[in-house]
């Protein structure tokens, strides 16, 4: 707004010598026209010299209607300064050393005193109402002494007065920057608003809403805080829908296969032999269906918010060892190691259930997918990043690695990558979804990478608490 106040200033002053326009009053309270009198402008200033330019042309033009005088006469003289008014609307007075009059316009009364004041050389000026006048002396062929006086208007640019444009200026800016700010101010307060407000819909507030603060307005903003409430409402509503599904599925699953581990404790007392195969095979996937449920309706409470987390400083390095110590149990089976490579000594102020869960998610994850008589790396490491300290856990199997377009997906709930991970395994598909919604509750972040050469490194940053 500043440069175009500026530009329009310009362009109104500039195009001010046109002899159809007239100086708007706006622009009377910038432009101070030049005091009356005999006009000092300091040598080697724009004005000052573009006056003096001025002066040597006008000279130029006087000495040749001198020389047109002193040849043809005064008719001549005049039908040579009659062409030269009408072209360049410059009036000429030219005057002997007597100072009569060789041309026939009457000198202005304004400029009688420049004869008086004239210097021997050079130029002098003068303003007077509209116009400036100028004085020079020049010496004819014959070595004759001339005065030559002009008059043109003051209204061209380059002859005002700028001595205070700067101060004016300031104000013009100071107001115009008054308005603009209100404006600015005006129309980004409600969109910083809608900004924090979408910020906080994707960090998982689902309640945020902005209608309330846009109720005075009735503009564009308005309804696009409206439009922002419609879709925040809608999306509370599909999760809501989507985590009530999920809690009631695990809640109705869990009761008939109540039923049906009580149905096997009944069938094995009047069954036969060849019957107990099958009973324990009933119960061997009646409990990977309980476990499957388990997981589900943790996720749930996760994704929900409703786990309540008990906060308390958890020593992460015993916590890592005692879990790599089981994995490496359990791994044995497969001739398979979990070794704990480094362990630095930090604690994570944290709910030490959801956390062992986290860790152990991942440390079975790489135990299932490990290529057999391979050893499974673990690292614990306390970072400083930037003025805070970060735990951070780094768990690396040798198994086949995933696609790099599906790192981030192995996060989300019963993915899975091919044939490589899947039932066959083992795997349901939540431990690593559990684990994500575990660490984000404590403020962390989980991510995946493929290792060159081979393997899956899972990697879980938790702030560390202050030692």
């Amino acid at each position: 707004m500043a440069a175009i106040s500026f530009a329009s200033l310009i362009a109104a002053v500039a195009t001010e010598s046109h002899p159809l326009s007239s100086l708007p009053p706006w622009l009377r309270l910038v432009v101070r026209p030049p005091t009356e009198g005999h006009v000092n402008l300091k040598a080697g200033s724009f004005p000052g010299h573009w006056i003096n330019v001025v002066g040597n042309s006008i000279g130029l033009t006087g000495q040749t209607a001198v020389e047109i005088y002193e040849r043809a006469g005064k008719k001549a003289l005049a039908d040579y300064v009659t062409d030269i008014e009408d072209t360049v609307r410059i009036h000429f007075f030219l005057f002997d050393e007597q100072m009569d009059r060789l041309t026939k316009s009457p000198l202005p009364a304004e400029a009688n005193d420049l004869t008086a004041r004239l210097p021997s050389n050079g130029l002098d000026y003068k303003r007077s109402g509209e116009y400036i006048f100028t004085a020079q002396q020049l010496t004819g062929p014959s070595g004759k002494k001339y005065t030559l006086i002009t008059s043109f208007s003051a209204r061209h640019f380059l002859t005002r007065d700028y001595s205070n444009l700067a101060v004016r200026l300031f104000f013009i800016f100071i107001t115009a920057g008054g308005v603009c700010y209100w404006l600015a101010k005006y129309i980004a307060t409600p969109i910083s608003k809608l900004g924090a407000a979408a910020r906080r819909l994707a960090d998982g507030d689902l309640k945020v809403r902005v209608g309330a603060g846009f109720s005075r307005r009735h503009d564009e903003i308005a309804e696009l805080g409206m439009d922002f409430d419609l879709m925040a409402e809608r999306i509370e509503s599909l999760i809501n829908s989507q985590k009530r599904l999920l809690r009631d599925i695990s809640h109705e699953f869990r009761s008939p296969l109540t039923r049906l581990t009580l149905a096997l404790e009944i069938a094995r007392r009047s069954e036969n032999e060849e019957a107990f195969k099958a009973l324990d095979r009933i119960e061997l996937e009646a409990g990977r269906l309980n476990a499957l449920i388990g997981k589900l309706l943790v996720l749930s409470r996760l994704e929900s918010g409703a786990e309540e987390l008990e906060k308390a400083p958890v020593n992460m390095a015993e916590l890592v060892e005692e879990l790599a110590a089981d994995a490496d149990f359990e791994a044995r089976g497969r001739n398979c190691r979990v070794r704990v490579v480094s362990a630095d000594n930090c604690s994570v102020l944290g709910n030490s259930e959801l956390l062992r869960s986290a860790v152990e998610n991942v440390l079975r994850n790489a135990v299932r997918h490990t290529a057999e008589n391979t050893e499974i790396s673990v690292f614990l490491r306390c970072k400083k990043n930037g003025g805070s300290n970060r735990a951070v856990i780094e768990i690396c199997d040798k198994g086949p690695g995933v696609p790099a377009e599906a790192l981030s997906d192995i996060f989300d709930p019963f993915y899975r990558v091919g044939d490589a991970r899947d039932r066959k395994r083992g795997g349901t598909g939540l431990g690593l979804a559990i684990t994500q919604r575990a660490v984000e509750l404590h403020n962390g972040r989980v991510w995946a990478a493929n290792i060159l050469g081979g393997g899956l490194n899972i990697t879980i940053e938790l702030p560390a608490a202050k030692t």
